[in-house]
């Protein structure tokens, strides 16, 4: 029980002196926290005291966070440094090695480097503690300023801020930063904006155009954010600095990642560039019920990534600079001139054309993509580096597929894979296979085995054909020289008597003075004069040798049975080392022979998905399973990463469970077992749309479907290099081009289906021996641009078409064998008439002249499922036509940024709710922290007033501007709303209460500065809430008013009808804030309760009910900020109902006359709390005074 084993700690460590500077140990106020003080050896009027909350008490003593806070008045800053940097140390740690992190942490912070603050410009944030606090240097400031000085609470410290003054931001780190936010990106920074700094670039994946398909492929999700963190160890330099030093790698170090949020936490961006703790610091202004939204995760693109933004984007970018060149033609430059440009030895051929060449990108790519800063000015000082180094970013991620991931040049083929790989070169092939770049293979066969299966199947049907085009060279395989009678040896093999029957022992005949094999060499061991040589192939590893020329082995295993299985007696063997480079091996033949010996030592799939199932956690890799070879799994791992081609199996086989819903499965197919095949990448994808919107935009049936057939052997090149007309296989009556039928008879005569019944010995048809899917043939079904008239031939059901961007492939049918192994594999492909759920089931419209049939000459029916949402548009009807977006003529790249910009302020909050269903539209993005916003638009270095008198104009003046109101009040698609109309006498302003403690009184302060900034530094339209200074008489108690709702929203509707612009709310916080939560209730209007029709979360006293108002649902890390936006989303949220005002019969509009009394709220708020199961905070009652 984590609770009883965390006061368990408590009470072990209190009365211990464990601790020299730690004293009075004890249990906080309540059971999730601690209380304790520090004492100084030399100073015994210096005493501090603390208080540490649990986050989750549920997850002690493994994965819960700390919050350690200090309550007392006078804190010296050096202390909140070093408490935050000790809070993510402790992360996870038991009370005793807590104690003893902060122990150590204040000794040298106050005892052994005396009290005195950390250097400016640097906060510690990227340091360990000793880091953090072995060189402070400078002086405590005054602490006597009022602490309603803004710049007294720094933002990135905890509740209780420092006295420190930070110096004013770098000139060019906030320009630098606007330049990005206009460009379209989210901006944000973890650490301090006048020292150690990491930059946060990021824009969610599903504003880059990728299909669907990528996605999958690419294992990314459509709403996490893409983040480019850069880390800047001695301070922001900009593009110029950068530009003109030859040694920039120390400056700044740049890493991509993944996250739901558009920014990290601190702890995961330090671990991105040092490799260090894994502990996870809460950050402050985040709603979240963890920290796993800000959680930094893993692309799978990251080390090729991170390796050419870190070696090579400068030096690009220098290139780019000087000889003014795009960026094909810098990267190209680069490539070509290594050693000679960079050393500034030669000069380039300015006027090459190889180095001339622009940016080349599709017509319907986004602009956010296509956009190129860097050509938007000459001047270097004009220059955003975050945004010159997020577009390069971008290039390569969204077009990774015409990249080679190890040397990053431009990948020389036309065909244009959904998934990345390396150029021809072999030591890329080598490295990218040495260094894991490529896929998990244990991940793919537990995921996908069939396809896996399918993968080795296709490959084993080439070798065994002798067709392979591309072969495993540069992967350093040791392989058997099966062609090569002279490396033949013999022996005798007899088995051991032991209890498990795995090893064996081999005795060498005709043995050498010298031992030639040696413990973990891999051997072939063959019968000979086998009837069917290739099938007695047995691979076993050797154990030991110490008693040569007796060698002791590995049971040897082949094709699924071992081969001394039913033996009693030695037997006369011969065998072979595994001795010779595959690369050294001459001849596509032998090679090719090797490949398919070394296939058919392979188990099956579902037994290498089964042992993977078993193997612990830390030991899931098929490396360490004895029974496969290590060259035999070097070429699985390259049929697999080389497998450009993303292919999905649909529905259920082998007894598996779940699987794809059976309205994703082609009617018509009985009997073939459906995957689905899509081979293009985002580019060709995004071609093949571009193709269909120009030569069927004003066609009622925009494609057709059309099969293809090919003899397995040709399958394993066709997923690399797609569907082409390079070879002539079955001759060419009807002319060059890709050759297809809309029947699917006619495709089957082609597949050479019925080779392994007429010649089962045929080599053409050779089946890998140990696939479960055992199969006979392979066919694709291919969605064709519909214009019968442009291709070469189209006459009785046949077409024949020469342009292969007008060709997507899109399934992929195999008929399968049945046999004892699977005869449960294949079922049904069928999907009944009627559906139990009622649901109807959306298929593509085929044109009547060009319908595809399926087996025994039925038509199909093709779900609508297969496409993306975009192109699901494409397959209706006349009126529901889309032309590609393209930025509209007669606007700047900024105007068409502008515009779309304003489109997506007029979004609605029910849109934000139901996160967004339009794959470009970005409502559905995490709102931005008000530290964030604040580096943005504060000019707090420009102005000449002193810090005092600056902190009393923002309390006693309202901070929306003249400019911001008028643009507001010209918005007509929100509720109009100007400030500063809510009078003092309209609503009750309460004096200070007698709970008022000093800690809870500095944390309020800070916050009500918090937000008041960021309520000056954006526009109102934008954060919805606005809170006047004047209204505020102390910090417990905060009139707030929620406007600018959406008039496409029922509440927005029902305020404008009534003539109001604001929905009033009081914030009432308790005398520990910020361990509980504050009360929030509804002054006015009233709103129509929940039995009548209401919703939005407020209780029928006008109390919001919401989880995270209440004991249970409260942490102390919550901004008010982001408290405010969740209620306004509560309120406008469609599940169960949106807020609806009361209708005039039952309450006058005259706002002195319709408002909710205290006493209500208190009372519904704890019968909400009652009915859900929620804790009341601690004093709530207080708060009723």
């Amino acid at each position: 029980m984590p609770r009883k084993h965390f006061v368990q700690d408590l009470e072990r460590v209190r009365g211990t002196g464990s601790f020299p500077y730690l004293h009075n140990i004890r249990k906080g106020d309540d059971d999730e926290s601690i209380c304790f003080s520090f004492s100084h050896p030399d100073d015994p009027l210096m005493t501090l005291d603390f208080q540490v909350a649990v986050s989750d008490l549920t997850e002690y003593p493994h994965s819960h966070q700390y919050l350690i806070f200090s309550t007392s008045t006078t804190v010296p800053p050096a202390v909140v440094d070093v408490l935050e940097v000790a809070q993510a140390a402790a992360a996870g740690s038991s009370v005793s090695d807590l104690l003893s992190t902060v122990n150590d942490a204040l000794e040298k912070t106050l005892v052994s480097g005396s009290h005195q603050d950390t250097p400016e410009g640097g906060s510690g944030i990227d340091n360990s503690i000793t880091d953090a606090v072995a060189s402070p240097d400078s002086e405590i400031e005054s602490d006597s300023e009022t602490p309603w000085d803004d710049e007294f609470f720094d933002e990135d410290q905890q509740f209780f801020g420092s006295s420190q003054k930070p110096v004013a931001i770098s000139s060019s780190l906030k320009p630098d930063l606007r330049e990005t936010k206009a460009a379209g990106f989210k901006v944000g920074y973890l650490g301090d904006p006048n020292g150690s700094v990491i930059l946060s670039i990021s824009c969610r994946i599903s504003r880059l155009g990728i299909s669907e398909e990528a996605m999958q492929a690419w294992d990314v999700q459509g709403n996490q954010y893409l983040v480019l963190l850069l880390r800047f160890p001695q301070g922001y330099v900009n593009a110029n600095h950068l530009l003109e030093l030859k040694n920039s790698s120390s400056l700044v170090q740049m890493h991509v990642g993944l996250c739901a949020s558009y920014k990290p936490n601190i702890t995961d961006a330090h671990q991105a560039f040092t490799g260090t703790s894994t502990t996870h610091l809460p950050v402050s202004g985040l709603i979240t019920q963890s920290d796993s939204v800000e959680k930094l995760l893993s692309l799978f693109l990251e080390i090729p990534l991170n390796t050419l933004l870190n070696e090579r984007f400068i030096t690009i970018l220098r290139l780019r600079h000087r000889y003014s060149l795009s960026w094909a033609g810098a990267e190209s430059l680069f490539n070509d001139c290594q050693g000679l440009i960079l050393n500034d030895q030669q000069a380039p051929q300015e006027n090459h054309a190889l180095y001339r060449c622009k940016d080349e990108w599709g017509d319907t790519v986004p602009h956010l993509v296509q956009d190129d800063h860097f050509s938007s000015t000459n001047d270097p000082e004009c220059l955003s580096f975050p945004l010159l180094a997020m577009q390069f970013t971008l290039r390569h991620f969204v077009k990774c597929t015409q990249f080679c991931l190890v040397c990053h040049c431009k990948t020389d083929t036309n065909f244009e894979a959904l998934k990345p790989y390396v150029c021809s070169k072999p030591l890329c092939l080598y490295q990218y296979m040495a260094l894991g770049i490529g896929p998990s293979l244990e991940w793919e066969i537990t995921r996908q085995p069939l396809v896996i299966d399918l993968l080795i199947s296709f490959a084993y049907a080439s070798a065994c054909a002798g067709s392979m085009e591309e072969l495993p060279v540069g992967l350093r395989m040791m392989v058997p020289p099966l062609y090569d009678p002279t490396g033949i040896q013999s022996g005798l093999l007899h088995r051991l008597g032991n209890e498990h029957g795995l090893e064996s022992e081999l005795t060498v005949n005709e043995p050498h003075q010298e031992i030639l094999i040696k413990q973990g060499d891999w051997i072939l061991i063959d019968k000979p004069n086998g009837d069917e040589k290739l099938g007695q192939y047995g691979f076993c590893q050797v154990l030991d040798t110490n008693k040569w020329p007796i060698v002791k082995i590995w049971e040897p295993v082949t094709q699924h049975t071992r081969v001394m299985e039913s033996a009693t007696d030695p037997l006369f063997v011969n065998f072979t080392l595994h001795n010779v480079n595959f690369d050294d091996i001459e001849g596509r033949a032998h090679k090719q022979q090797i490949i398919v010996g070394l296939l058919q030592s392979l188990p099956d799939v579902e037994s290498m998905k089964k042992w993977l199932e078993k193997a612990a956690p830390g030991s899931k890799n098929l490396s360490l399973w004895k029974n496969i070879p290590p060259a035999a799994l070097d070429l699985l791992r390259w049929i697999v990463a080389s497998n450009r081609s993303c292919i999905v199996q649909d529905g259920t086989a082998f007894g598996q469970s779940g699987g794809t819903p059976r309205h994703n499965l082609v009617t018509g197919m009985d009997g073939y077992l459906q995957f689905r095949f899509a081979q293009g990448s985002p580019d060709k994808e995004e071609k093949f749309v571009s193709a269909v919107s120009k030569n069927s935009f004003n066609s009622k049936y925009p494609t057709i479907f059309a099969w293809h057939g090919s003899a397995l052997s040709n399958w394993h090149g066709i997923i690399r290099e797609g569907l082409h007309f390079k070879k002539v296989t079955n001759g060419r009556a009807c002319g060059d081009g890709v050759y297809m039928a809309r029947d699917f008879d006619m495709s089957a005569s082609y597949s050479g289906r019925h080779a392994f019944v007429s010649n089962p010995g045929m080599r053409t048809g050779s089946k890998w021996p140990n696939s479960l899917l055992n199969m006979t043939c392979a066919i694709a079904l291919n969605e064709v641009v519909n214009k019968p008239s442009e291709f070469v031939h189209h006459a009785n059901g046949v077409y024949v078409v020469d342009r292969i961007e007008w060709i997507q492939t899109r399934y992929l049918f195999v008929d399968c064998q049945k046999s004892p192994v699977n005869q449960n594999l294949v079922g049904p492909s069928t999907p009944p008439v009627e559906h139990a759920t009622g649901d109807e089931i959306l298929y593509y419209a085929q044109h009547p002249d060009y319908t595809a049939t399926g087996v025994d000459g039925k038509p199909i029916n093709i779900p609508m499922t297969i496409f993306s949402r975009r192109r699901r548009n494409l397959g209706l009807d006349n009126d529901e036509q889309e032309e590609p977006k393209t930025a509209a003529k007669g606007k700047s790249k900024k105007e068409e940024r502008r515009s779309q910009s304003r489109k997506r302020k007029l979004r609605s909050t029910e849109v934000l709710l139901n996160d967004a269903t339009d794959d470009g539209d970005d409502t559905a993005s995490v709102a931005t922290l008000a530290e964030d916003l604040a580096i943005l638009f504060s000019d707090a270095d420009q102005e000449a007033e002193s810090e005092t008198e600056k902190s009393i104009k923002k309390l006693k003046l309202p901070s929306v501007s003249k400019g911001k109101t008028k643009a507001m009040t010209e918005n007509t698609t929100v509720t109009l709303f100007e400030p500063g109309t809510l009078t003092e006498s309209s609503i009750t302003i309460l004096p200070p209460p007698s709970y008022a403690t000093s800690s809870a009184t500095k944390a309020l302060q800070k916050r009500l500065l918090q937000a008041l900034k960021a309520q000056d530094q954006t526009p109102p339209d934008e954060l919805g809430w606005y809170i006047n200074p004047q209204l505020i008489n102390n910090p417990y108690q905060w009139i707030i008013e929620l406007h600018s709702f959406d008039l496409s929203h029922p509440l927005g509707q029902d305020l404008q009808k009534a003539g109001l612009q604001s929905i009033i709310l009081e914030m009432r916080f308790p005398p520990d804030f910020p361990m509980s939560p504050p009360f929030v209730r509804v002054i006015r209007p009233r709103l129509l309760e929940f039995n009548q029709g209401g919703g939005g979360h407020v209780t029928m006293g006008g109390a919001l009910c919401m989880e995270l108002l209440t004991g249970s649902g409260w942490l102390p890390t919550f901004s008010i900020e982001n408290v405010l936006l969740s209620i306004r989303l509560a309120l406008c949220s469609i599940d169960p109902k949106p807020a609806r005002l009361a209708s005039t019969s039952s309450w006058s509009w005259r706002l002195d006359k319709g408002d909710y009394s205290v006493m209500e709220a208190v009372d519904a708020y704890t019968r909400a709390c009652r009915a859900h199961g929620w804790q009341v905070p601690k004093d709530f009652e207080k708060m009723a005074w």
